[in-house]
């Protein structure tokens, strides 16, 4: 679940490589006749906007082997392709692995005997697009992302994107259209975010996260929506069921991120490091600090 596009290339090169917020272009310097660029990256692990720990209400919850965060606990693939025109318009897409089955996961919400998320695990396919504009001394971006996935059920969304930028900072929200198992309609991630380039072609990122949330959706709240019955209290509903935990929040600080990405030497290779200091997810849960590693070659 990666949910996000580039504001600008020298943002999306600072981000893209760890997994945090996929859907970003990250490529090595192409020619600039060349409105195509291309990654495949190694990250050390996937984790979706902060959330190092679990989606669900309770504390560690079911663990990354029962289809909870992160989208992979271990080292995995990602790949995308991007396109720009002069113009503005812009389009790419963005693909990861992932350690679980989103299929057997959003079938667990009509077949609650399902116990075994690994089997079939899921591929994510993110495919985005929009325009780039100036007006002054500010840029703007409007677009949205599509989020499809091979071995997937009740996960498959839409998000659009409102974004400004001056200078080195912009700041973006992303609101998901469609009740999902990984969100709820009108969910809407809102960040800062600052890029400095530095000596020796390092690239410093940072980026502040906050979420507003819709409390009660199909798949997540506080109402298990196939029986239509109310959790019992100080139970919450995550997908398949209500489990004792925190209750559904209305918004909340989702994490810090600061790192660099530096390229090795003329070799297409740019390595990289972030460090997440985490908030909490939408059960108010708080999440684990995590140190995360990339490297990514860019065409």
């Amino acid at each position: 679940m990666s949910r996000t596009t580039s504001l600008s290339r020298p943002l999306a090169l600072a981000i893209a490589c760890s997994g945090l917020f996929g859907s970003a272009a990250f490529a090595a310097d192409a020619p600039e006749s060349s409105p195509f660029t291309g990654h495949i990256d190694l990250v050390s692990k996937y984790v979706l906007r902060g959330a190092t720990s679990t989606y669900g209400p309770s504390k560690p919850g079911f663990g990354n082997e029962g289809a909870d965060a992160p989208e992979s606990d271990k080292p995995v693939l990602q790949w995308g392709a991007d396109w720009s025109d002069p113009s503005g318009l812009y389009a790419g897409y963005f693909g990861s692995m992932i350690n679980y089955s989103y299929k057997k996961l959003g079938e667990s919400y009509t077949n609650r005997n399902i116990t075994n998320f690994q089997s079939g695990k899921s591929i994510e396919n993110d495919l985005y697009g929009g325009y780039n504009g100036k007006l002054g001394e500010f840029g703007y971006t409007v677009g949205g992302t599509g989020y499809v996935y091979f071995n997937g059920k009740n996960a498959n969304a839409l998000e659009t994107k409102l974004a400004l930028s001056y200078g080195d900072f912009s700041v973006a929200a992303q609101t998901l259209l469609n009740d999902v198992v990984w969100g709820n309609k009108g969910d809407t991630y809102w960040t800062l975010n600052y890029t400095k380039v530095l000596p020796y072609e390092i690239t410093l990122n940072s980026s502040l996260g906050y979420y507003s949330y819709k409390k009660q959706g199909k798949y997540l709240g506080s109402v298990d929506t196939l029986t239509s019955s109310a959790c019992p209290a100080g139970q919450s509903f995550s997908v398949n069921g209500c489990f004792a935990g925190g209750a559904p929040s209305s918004g909340g600080f989702r994490h810090l991120i600061v790192g660099f990405t530096q390229p090795i030497a003329a070799t297409g290779l740019t390595w990289g490091l972030q460090g997440i200091i985490a908030g909490e997810n939408r059960y108010s849960v708080k999440q684990k600090n995590q140190l995360l590693g990339s490297l990514s070659y860019g065409f």
